[in-house]
């Protein structure tokens, strides 16, 4: 098909989420047994849920974009049918983000769609249904969420940062604890120490929370590009910034820093220090 804009491929992706949803609620607190948990040869944990989610996501991408390729956690990268590399359009995609709740059957984990053309993330979608809550935007379209019940879709609203300007009034969330505190030198503790607030609301809900304003900064120490590539478009729509620690808007870093935008160069100063 030609070539689609923004707004199609972000329609698409929401459809992709619909669909991702039913899949992996099917196992949601079933018996390990049943959810098909093993152990990847990285440590981390893989689902049945996560290997049905991704094949259905690669097979409905090829059958409309069989030229794009595809960048998974499960499969990796697959090139498209045109072979092409580099800047070509692809699509990023986490069947499960945050695995590991969804195997003790903690809510907090979402199936993450992203679309990405000449480099630049251009649409992303974070639906995380056992949440009750679906997030996306695309770019000069917006960031908005809205309710999941029983497989439909609520009103959507759009959402946008907070304008909390200091760090000693902050809610800093971040991901693993002892990630955070390895990475940057170990500067992170510091930061954790002088803000209002630290919680470790980890995996997509912590870059969403920013986006939407209940909490400032959201530290990875370690991460893949398809854990925040569908988040990237969400939290700058949103008003706010994800970053290296050099202030690179990029999703190859193998961690990132999130803000509302206002605190963003305090918090790299904090974890340059």
């Amino acid at each position: 098909m030609l070539e689609p804009t923004t707004a199609q491929a972000l329609d698409f992706a929401l459809a992709l989420a619909a669909e991702a949803d039913a899949i992996a609620l099917r196992t949601f607190r079933s018996p390990r047994r049943e959810a098909e948990v093993r152990v990847k040869a990285d440590g981390t944990l893989v689902t049945r849920a996560d290997t049905a989610v991704e094949a259905m996501l690669r097979r409905e991408i090829a059958q409309r974009f069989l030229s794009y390729a595809v960048l998974g956690e499960e499969q990796g990268y697959v090139a498209g049918a045109s072979g092409e590399a580099g800047n070509a359009p692809r699509w990023v995609i986490d069947p499960i983000d945050g695995t590991h709740n969804f195997v003790r059957g903690i809510p907090i984990w979402a199936t993450l769609i992203a679309f990405q053309r000449g480099g630049v993330v251009e649409a992303g979608v974070a639906s995380a249904p056992a949440l009750g809550w679906r997030w996306w935007a695309g770019r000069e379209l917006g960031a908005y969420r809205a309710p999941l019940r029983d497989g439909a879709i609520g009103p959507a609203e759009r959402i946008h940062v907070s304008d909390g300007d200091t760090i000693a009034e902050a809610q800093v969330l971040y991901g693993s604890y002892p990630l955070t505190l390895d990475a940057w030198g170990g500067r992170a503790e510091g930061l954790l120490r002088a803000c209002w607030r630290a919680r470790g609301f980890g995996d997509f809900w912590g870059h969403c929370l920013v986006a939407e304003g209940a909490a400032e900064v959201m530290l990875e120490g370690e991460i893949k590009p398809w854990d925040i590539a569908a988040l990237l478009p969400i939290i700058e729509e949103a008003g706010g910034r994800l970053t290296d620690i050099e202030g690179r808007t990029t999703i190859e870093a193998g961690h990132s820093i999130t803000t509302n935008g206002v605190l963003h160069d305090d918090v790299l100063r904090r974890l340059r220090a």
